[in-house]
This record gives structure tokens, sequence and C-alpha cells, in this order.
């Protein structure tokens, strides 16, 4: 009779320390789900206007989001007026074309329903849609594969929409002393 107790037991300590292990997930997501708060945040109020002058075009890596978003802000001079389009490999699924209609498909959104009429495309190296660096056999392999790639989009959204005025950067991780830094260069 003592063999029939022990799976019992186990499924009896199961049923006690599963619902005690969630009651200490300290997750602030699971709060405002379980409460269902509303959170607002205040924006410009030039942001209510429909349109937009830029769209801008980066790829997903983490690595770069931060510095990309105090470029773009701050930098370029473009914060509250452009759209972000942020898809893995950036530039290399426009330049292929099984991939390239799915890419003008969304960008058709951004220029036809927030006027744009500018377009930067930000690409960086080590990318994992190219394999990361050392896909590419040397430094200089990879930023003339890259720029190659750059001019080759601008082209193709220049084919697109005639109108456009697109602007190309590269990106890339720099290590000074301690600090890795991100290094903007612009494209011609």
């Amino acid at each position: 009779m003592k063999k029939n107790f022990k799976p019992i037991y186990f499924i009896i300590a199961l049923f006690f320390l599963i619902p005690t292990g969630c009651t200490y997930n300290n997750s602030s997501s699971t709060d405002l789900l379980v409460n269902n708060q509303q959170i607002t945040t205040t924006i410009n109020p030039e942001t209510t206007r429909s349109d937009c002058d830029t769209l801008v075009i980066t790829c997903i890596d983490y690595r770069f989001a931060i510095a990309n978003q105090e470029f773009i802000n701050e930098t370029l001079g473009l914060k509250d007026n452009y759209d972000h389009i942020s898809i893995p490999g950036s530039i290399s699924n426009l330049v292929n074309p099984e991939t390239r209609e799915l890419l003008f498909s969304k960008f058709a959104l951004s220029v036809k329903l927030h006027l744009i009429n500018r377009v930067v495309v930000i690409s960086h190296k080590d990318c994992g849609a190219y394999g990361g660096s050392v896909s590419f056999g040397s430094e200089i392999a990879e930023n003339e594969t890259l720029c190659a790639d750059l001019r080759t989009a601008r082209t193709l959204l220049i084919e697109k929409y005639p109108t456009l005025e697109v602007n190309l950067f590269l990106e890339s991780l720099v290590k000074e002393g301690d600090q890795v830094r991100v290094n903007f260069e612009k494209i011609p």
C-alpha cells in the first residue's frame, strides 16, 4: 500500500508548489495584465499630425538600437518626424529579389500615408543576416559588400519612388579603451 501513496504525495506536492512558485513572479507585465491598468505617456503635440518627412530603415540588432535612436533623433534632427521600419538585415532583404516586393509593400504604406520624401537607410557591420563579419573573410570585403548593397538599395528605392532623397549610413561597433561605441559613416 505504501507504493501507491508515493505518486499521490508527489502530485499533492506539485499541486502546492506550482501555485506558490507563480506567486513569486515579480514581473511588472503580469501585474499590468492582472490589474488591467492603462499606461499613458505624453507626446509632442506636433506628432498628432498625419504626415512626416522621413522613413528610417534599420536592422533589428539590439546592439545598435539605442545608438540608432540617438543618431536619428539628435544627429539627423528627425525627432518626432519619421517613420521607423526595423527589419532583420536592414538592406539584405531589400537587395534580395526574393524578399524585395514584401519590403516595398511596407515602404509603400509609409510613403503613401505619411507623405515621405526622404529615406534614411542604416546598415551595420557584423550583421547576422549576412552571417556576421566572419562570413566576408576580411574587413575590406565586408565594407565593400555592405556599401555596394546600400548603394543598390538606394538605386532600387529611387527606381520605385523617383522623387525620394535617399541617405545611406553604415555603422560599426568600435572599441575605445574599455568602452564600445557605435560609429556612423555616411555612404555617398
